[in-house]
């Protein structure tokens, strides 16, 4: 049996996935239902992430494949969605960020009538084209969105300059937060990990360098850019400047081009992608971090890890603002020169930019009350609509027009 007051959330990605267990979790904690729907944008990662999170799939679409173009799939998203939406009618449409998946959800809400919430809501670089599409798709989420749950009141200011209303702009903390917390947890609760983690990763062994964890996947930073970063990584490998592990992203086109510049070099090692646990256990071994991942850039500060960020822009100022993450022009010379400079710096001290790891809590909280306000308004709305009729049969049982 439906039940009418149920959210759901659409996810496609591992960023989304990680940002959205908590949540779900907390709203599940409430006694609210929530189905999850996974739209099939990263079928390699997605899966990996949902089951270290304990969450299972409700509704799996498979509806992207590989090749396909932001367009297509973005039009088989919004059909599938719309679909699913038009047989069930949830109350809320829950989405997580910029992703296509998100847009499309909320897109495919939008037609259908149910309401959106937007969890992370309000980041902004200012520039369509950093990165791309993800800056596009938040701004048009922001649009569509009944609730807008704001990571910090930076973002919350963007909002309500913006345009949307203040009482629909909630200052909650970023989930991301929760959820690393959680997963630290689990990481330095595991005695095991160590072992397993120094089995798989050789070079972990290899002391006397510092260590750099690097990623990078951005699809703004694939062909000459992503070059310049891997010959970068690359000299200070051949110099032994540092030992560098980086966890690839399954994308064939970073794939191939990582793996003919780097592959070899006996002070790098290239993984598969990891899961969250272990990412979390090795950003903890590492002195410096290199990524162009908003996630990271957000997990780093709690640990008081240096990072540079390899993109054009950042969403995330509150993060360089701390003093713990910096901005990295491009070329393979500043990422040299900017690597030896933060290796010769203090660490940080370990801060929290981004919330206080009770984000899901808050935003649990304001979706148990919509709902709430959301039932009453539709129990006005049936009692109206049958008083109207009870009063159209009193009138035309009078004038003999039954």
């Amino acid at each position: 049996m439906h039940d009418p007051l149920a959210v759901f959330a659409v996810c496609g990605t591992r960023p989304e996935a990680i940002k959205l267990s908590p949540v779900v979790t907390a709203l599940r904690q409430r006694r609210l239902t929530v189905e999850i729907v996974d739209t099939g944008q990263h079928p390699d990662l997605l899966p990996m992430m949902l089951r270290e999170a304990g969450i299972r799939p409700d509704h799996e679409l498979r509806a992207t494949s590989p090749g396909a173009t932001l367009s297509s799939s973005l039009a088989a998203i919004v059909s599938l969605i719309g679909d699913l939406l038009t047989a069930r009618r949830p109350a809320l449409v829950l989405v997580q960020g910029d992703t296509l998946s998100a847009f499309a959800g909320g897109l495919a809400a939008a037609y259908s009538g149910v309401a959106v919430a937007h969890v992370e809501a309000g980041l902004r670089t200012g520039n369509t084209a950093e990165p791309f599409p993800e800056e596009m798709h938040r701004v048009l989420i922001s649009r569509l969105a009944e609730l807008h749950f704001a990571p910090t009141r930076l973002a919350a200011e963007t909002l309500r300059r913006e345009g949307v209303a203040r009482q629909a702009v909630h200052i909650t903390g970023n989930s991301g937060i929760d959820a690393f917390h959680r997963v630290l947890e689990n990481a330095n609760a595991n005695p095991a990990l160590d072992a397993q983690m120094s089995a798989r990763i050789p070079l972990l062994l290899r002391e006397g360098l510092p260590l750099i964890v690097a990623t990078v996947h951005r699809r703004e930073n694939l062909g000459d850019r992503l070059g310049q970063i891997a010959e970068g990584i690359a000299r200070l490998a051949r110099e032994g400047r540092a030992r560098v592990i980086m966890p690839l992203h399954p994308n064939p086109r970073v794939q191939h081009q990582l793996r003919a510049t780097l592959g070899g070099l006996s002070n790098v090692q290239l993984l598969p992608a990891l899961d969250h646990q272990s990412m979390a256990w090795l950003m903890q071994q590492a002195d410096l971090m290199l990524t162009d991942s908003g996630g990271l850039h957000e997990e780093a500060p709690s640990l008081g890890l240096r990072t540079l960020v390899l993109r054009e822009a950042t969403e995330r100022p509150e993060a360089i603002a701390a003093g713990v993450s910096e901005l990295v022009a491009l070329t393979a010379e500043a990422i040299y020169t900017s690597v030896l400079r933060a290796l010769a710096l203090p660490r940080p001290e370990p801060s929290c930019p981004f919330g206080d790891g009770f984000a899901s809590q808050r935003i649990a909280a304001i979706i148990e009350g919509w709902l709430g306000k959301f039932a009453e308004a539709k129990g006005r709305q049936a009692a109206n609509a049958a008083y109207g009729l009870s009063e159209w049969r009193a009138e035309s049982a009078a004038t003999g027009q039954t």
